[in-house]
């Protein structure tokens, strides 16, 4: 059985999960902000938010794959400190345009663009890095601190978030975000790694198209991955229209403002802050995939509840509205460790970032699209039917990982490493 030693140990670790965290707050008062801004500073109708959210993500679709090659070619390091300082400086113009009265929707999508391209290039150098600073041991316990980290940070930064755009307004909730993003390219340009870099076989000129076809040959060809992938499109395309419609259907049909639309995601966070903890004690109490399979069972359905029992602007909407967020974050949090270090050790330590690529191209592509079905089902059925429809399809998610091996799964090392073509 594979032994889990604590990633804390590792100096390195430590100063990636510090600038982790520290991105992580900021980003989190972002991803409420920057919708806020464009309801509440900038006016903008359903189809206007959709185009600044699918600007956010279109990124993950067009430069997915070759950014994976660029990060399986290069040294992780400097990758992300490019990512971390270039989203500060971008987020700042955008603070001081909105201050001096001149941003625009055109203005915001494009800046959304950016932010989404540096994010892309960010996650894939993320994924790949997190193992070279630790010991193959560590790899479990190193995931699930980053997952219990960001399920700590979405209860401080989402309650933090609406209170600041609530009393400081939107531009300057998005300026403390770019002071997150300066600070962790700044801990992360001050580490010292021994990064090891794949080098092409000698006589060997390297093909960008090959190697990214390589990474998806990956993913289709192992039954593990096939079935997070079908999981993680389904419930992303499904959460991005939730998230859109529950963004209007909170600050403007039901009008309770930033501060309600922050509790509710900050109960996302303590629910998934919580699962985190549980994890490695559920996995040793009921195996590694049966624990996965229910807690994706759980966190996937809450959601679908949630919105259906919300149907007015009342408390009680308010309160089910929470509730069911909590145990979608319960869920999440138990789930989200384990899934990520599956994906680790499915792929060859060579082929990470390229099948990263691929599982993000995928998955985190359905997010732009999620964010253009969510305005238009928005503006044909109104929040409350359209954050229904996303809600269902993301409990509909589970059902690729319930019917795949991983169900049976006692121990995560019975996973079988899948290497090139």
């Amino acid at each position: 059985m594979m032994t889990v030693t604590s990633a804390w140990q590792s100096r390195p670790f430590r100063r990636v999960w510090a600038a982790g965290a520290v991105a992580g707050l900021g980003t989190e008062i972002g991803e409420l902000a920057v919708p806020v801004l464009a309801v509440v500073t900038l006016a903008a109708s359903a189809t206007e938010l959709s185009l600044v959210r699918a600007a956010l993500l279109v990124p993950y679709l067009l430069l997915t794959l070759w950014l994976g090659v660029v990060v399986d070619r290069r040294a992780r390091r400097p990758l992300l400190v490019a990512a971390d300082l270039g989203r500060g400086l971008l987020l700042a113009i955008v603070c001081g345009l909105a201050l001096a009265g001149w941003l625009s929707i055109p203005l915001l999508v494009a800046a959304a663009a950016l932010l989404g391209s540096f994010a892309v290039l960010s996650t894939l150098a993320e994924f790949s890095f997190v193992p070279q600073v630790v010991e193959e041991d560590q790899l479990i316990d190193a995931n699930a601190r980053i997952t219990a980290a960001q399920s700590a940070i979405g209860v401080a930064g989402a309650g933090a978030g609406g209170l600041l755009v609530q009393l400081v307004t939107a531009p300057f909730a998005l300026l403390l975000n770019a002071v997150g993003f300066g600070i962790s390219g700044v801990l992360l340009l001050r580490l010292r790694v021994a990064e090891r870099v794949p080098q092409p076989a000698q006589g060997q000129k390297p093909s960008a198209w090959r190697e990214a076809r390589a990474g998806i040959s990956v993913l289709l060809r192992h039954r593990v991955l096939r079935a997070l992938l079908s999981e993680a499109t389904l419930w992303n395309l499904g959460n991005e229209i939730l998230m859109l419609a529950l963004a209007l259907l909170v600050l403007r049909d039901y009008d309770f403002g930033p501060a309600a639309l922050g509790l509710v995601l900050m109960a996302g966070g303590v629910g998934a802050f919580t699962g985190s903890l549980l994890s490695a004690r559920l996995t040793a109490r009921f195996g590694y995939g049966r624990s996965l399979v229910a807690a994706m069972l759980i966190g996937n359905s809450a959601p679908l509840v949630a919105v259906l029992g919300a149907g007015s602007a009342s408390v009680v909407s308010l309160v089910v509205l929470t509730a069911g967020f909590v145990f979608s974050g319960l869920g999440i949090g138990v789930a989200n460790s384990q899934a990520v270090s599956l994906r680790q050790l499915a792929v060859e330590p060579t082929m990470r970032g390229r099948a990263n690529a691929g599982y993000r191209l995928v998955s985190w592509g359905a997010l732009s699209i999620g964010a253009l079905a969510g305005g238009a089902l928005v503006s044909l059925l109104g929040p409350w039917a359209a954050g229904s429809i996303g809600a269902g399809l993301m409990a509909v998610a589970t059902i690729p990982v319930a019917l795949s091996p991983v169900r049976r799964m006692r121990r995560i090392e019975e996973v079988q490493p899948a290497a090139a073509a």
